[in-house]
């Protein structure tokens, strides 16, 4: 016997055509965001964050640098392939960039298979209409 489930997806994304019809242009949009933030990222120059103040509070209040410091200037150097820029801003980012891609595909992917589920839940209500 099959468990209830508060959150399942079907009780909140499909229950009227008007929430599907949002989910499905929400899901569009998402996806459009992953495939193209990546492109931004690469077509901006490897120095874009480079110049101004840190925001990061533990610089900020503490005037003490985190491990994550100079975090995004390193991934964006690394992504412009400038190595030895990337490593002095951060070491970390040689992890931390990977890692990332691996959840931003994942995350990609996820979201093409709920557009599949949506586009096959608006066949079925479709073909149920025309059939009325």
């Amino acid at each position: 016997m099959k468990r209830f489930q508060w959150f399942h997806w079907n009780l909140f994304y499909f229950n009227t055509p008007m929430s599907l019809k949002f989910r499905y242009y929400f899901t569009i949009a998402k996806l459009a965001l992953i495939v193209v933030a990546p492109v931004v990222l690469l077509i901006l120059p490897a120095t874009f964050f480079d110049n101004g103040e840190s925001i990061c509070l533990s610089k900020v209040i503490f005037n003490f640098e985190c491990y994550a410091c100079g975090m995004t200037r390193a991934c964006m150097h690394l992504i412009h392939f400038d190595f030895e820029e990337a490593f002095a801003y951060n070491m970390a980012s040689f992890i931390a960039l990977p890692l990332l891609g691996v959840v931003w595909i994942q995350w990609g992917l996820k979201e093409y298979r709920m557009l599949k589920r949506i586009n096959k839940k608006r066949t079925e209500i479709g073909a149920l209409n025309a059939g009325l």
